[in-house]
Order: C-alpha cells, then structure tokens, then sequence
C-alpha cells in the first residue's frame, strides 16, 4: 500500500505495494504514478482483486507502449494455463464470464482480427459523420431539460444519457427503449473493474442476461426489416459470407454499448471539473473555439477516463529488469503514461494548445479503441454547445467523491449551476 506520505506536492511518497483503491489514490493518483515512473516503473502491488494475488503496474511512457505492442501479453489468459490454474467460476459470474469471453476487446488473435475487421467494415467514418449533426440535437434536448433549473448533475443528466442515446441510435435502438440502457450499463461497468462484490456479480449477471433477451428480439427484428444503423449492417455482412456466431453477435453488441458509454461520460465529468480547475484554460477556449480539437485531446490526457488497460502475460517474459511470470495480470496504466515528462513537456499543466499530443487515452495497436472517432465527436459536440449555452456555468461548492474504480475514472456526481 502507499505509505509515509509527506508531502503530495513532491514525490516523497514511500510506496512499498501499490493500491488503486486507496481513498488517497482515488482522489489523485497522480503523484503515486510519478513516483513510480520514476523508482519503480515495473510494480508488483496490490490488484484488490480477489481471483488475483496482485497485480504488475507498467507506469512509463515507452514501457506502455512496448507492453501494448508485444503479442507476449494479451488477453485470452485462459488458453494457455492447465485446468488445474483455473479459477472456480460462481454462478452469479458465469453469464458475464461467458459474455465478456465474445468480447472483441477481451480477444486476441486470430479471433480478435477476424471480428474487428467486420467491425471497421460497419462501424464507419461515415456512419459516425451521419451522426454527428444528430447529436447536436441530443445535447441540446438533454440541457433544455434542466435549463430551468439553473443545476445538473453533469453525469446522470448530461454526460452519461448522452452516451447511452448516441451509441443506442448507431444500433438502432427504438427511441423508448432508452431507459433501459442506463442501469444496463453501470451493471456492465463493473465487469471490468477489481472490486466485484457477489452482489455487483449477481446484478451483472442478471444485466447480461436481461440484455441479451433484449438484444436476440432487436436483432430478430432487423433481420425480418433491415434499416440504416449497425445491428443491420452486420446482418448484411452475415448475408455476405461473414462468419460470425450468436455469442460473437451478441458480445459485439454489448461491447459496443458498453465499451463508450462510462468513459465518454467520464471524460465529460473529468474534463469540466480539469477546466474548472483551470479557469485560465476555460476563458481560452471560450475565446477560442477554434481550438475545440486539441483541447478534447488535452482533456483526455491530462486526466484520462479510462486510466488502465489489463493484459495477461501468455509466457514468462522479461521486462524492465523484471520476470513477468506466464498468467499473471498486467495492469498497462494509460492515466501514467499520459504525464511521462520523458513524453509530454509539463505534463502536470493543463494546456489546451499542446501539440503534438500523443497520448495514451485511447490505447494504442491492435486494441486502439474502435470509437476513438466517435468519442471525439460526442467530446467536442458536448463541450461546444455545452459552454456555448451556458456562459456562466459554475461548480458547485460540494465534496467530491471519486469512483471505486480503476479501469475508468469518474466522480460519483459533478453538480453545476447555470444562469
């Protein structure tokens, strides 16, 4: 765990086994990775998982990227270990163990190739183009419901719905069966993450399972009525001679609901509350709109949304002066890599000019996030529209209490008020 801390301005931090789940971490895990980069770059520390003893922590820049590009770690851990290695599956697991397996993000190839190459084929530039101008439209009916207000909760009112509708409109989604998707989604946030109670596995499973129900009756239906959203464009590529299951089908939706929903809200949340603690920055831009492109970029480095990625290692490898052995979990920490001052000059200044601006955010080889492209779109619509309207959006003076989570990082609540 982190001990023996001085001073959170310095890097005195003593840290004998790292814990993201530290309330002192959660709230700003900043230091803590500076520290590491800096004395011990490959960590072995705690995962607060409890099918895993712990956990590797790759903190550097070049390191993480070197991690994401070795076909020695990947994702498919249960390949390669003896029966005898695996850990017992409970019931209220099993449907989210079976689920999240059809994952594309949670494959490796060839499998992973064969489905993210149907992916990219419906998944398009264009049909992300098709959408944009829509989305303008959702933003702005999402804050004509709390106008009158003068507050909102920035992720249950604003970042989080417009997720949830953007992605449920690309699957085609009916425009009443929204609702569903929001407790759909928080129960599938919590599949990825370390702290999973037998009640967060219950409610997952029973998540997956209401899902799934839900999305054999959509699919159902495109095939007997085709429209112009991505539930029919795969159907169209069965038809032409793509090999693809029901399982595969069905993760390939779940993950696509899944996979932008949390952190595009979270980069929403997270970025408000980095320009609010920056009004130098906020002023910028509003003065500048034109540098709306290189901010959403500079917003998700400087406190990235999604700050780990996981990989296993597949043999006993090697790696910064380290023995990486066969099966045990890797944590690839983007949040780090984002504030590497090998990479980034004044990485811990928020500067909405920065360029170049390599970061790590969106992953990097043959994981780079499939909505990369539209998640910037959602960022840079939001976040326009959203100082456009409301000139004097403020925070509001309250605690902020920071998410048990380490695959995404978000607050539990951001309120604003508004004139």
């Amino acid at each position: 765990m982190a001990v023996s801390v001085k001073n959170k301005e310095s890097s005195d931090l003593g840290i004998t086994q790292f814990n993201p789940l530290l309330p002192e971490v959660l709230s700003d895990p900043y230091p803590y990775y500076t520290w590491l980069r800096r004395y011990d770059p490959v960590h072995w520390g705690a995962s607060g998982d409890p099918y895993t003893a712990g956990c590797w922590y790759i903190t550097r820049y070049d390191d993480v990227v070197a991690v994401l590009k070795d076909q020695r770690f990947g994702r498919e851990v249960w390949r390669i270990l003896p029966p005898e290695a695996h850990l017992p599956v409970s019931e209220a697991h099993q449907a989210i163990m079976d689920m999240s397996r059809q994952w594309m993000v949670l494959r490796d190839p060839p499998a992973h190739t064969r489905l993210r190459m149907l992916v990219q084929r419906v998944f398009t530039p264009r049909m992300i183009e098709r959408l944009t101008p829509h989305m303008a439209g959702i933003v702005n009916e999402l804050l004509n419901h709390v106008q009158s207000q003068g507050r909102m909760e920035v992720i249950a009112d604003f970042g989080l719905p417009l997720a949830v509708i953007v992605i449920a409109e690309l699957l085609g989604v009916p425009p009443e069966d929204r609702p569903l998707f929001l407790p759909w989604t928080a129960a599938l946030a919590a599949v990825i993450e370390f702290k999973q109670t037998d009640e967060v596995q219950a409610q997952g499973n029973q998540a997956i399972t209401e899902l799934n129900d839900y999305l054999r009756d959509i699919i159902a239906e495109r095939r007997r009525h085709p429209r112009e959203d991505l539930i029919s464009a795969l159907i169209r590529s069965e038809a032409e001679g793509e090999k693809i299951s029901e399982a595969e089908f069905l993760g390939t939706c779940t993950q696509l609901l899944f996979g932008g929903n949390e952190p595009v809200a979270h980069m929403i949340g997270d970025g408000l509350l980095a320009l609010f603690r920056h009004p130098d920055q906020l002023e910028l831009w509003r003065a500048n709109p034109a540098l709306t492109d290189t901010a959403i970029d500079e917003l998700m480095r400087y406190d990235s949304s999604v700050q780990m990625t996981f990989r296993y290692a597949l043999e006993d490898v090697t790696f910064g002066g380290k023995t990486i052995h066969q099966g045990e979990l890797v944590a690839v920490v983007l949040g780090s890599a984002n504030r590497d001052a090998a990479q980034f000059a004044r990485p811990d200044q928020l500067d909405l000019t920065r360029m170049p601006n390599r970061h790590m955010s969106l992953g990097l080889g043959i994981h780079y996030c499939m909505g990369a492209a539209l998640s910037r779109s959602e960022g840079r619509v939001a976040f326009n529209i959203l100082l456009q309207r409301f000139p004097k959006l403020r925070l509001e003076t309250t605690p902020l209490r920071w998410n048990e989570t380490v695959a995404v990082r978000g607050l539990q609540s951001l309120p604003v008020s508004f004139e």
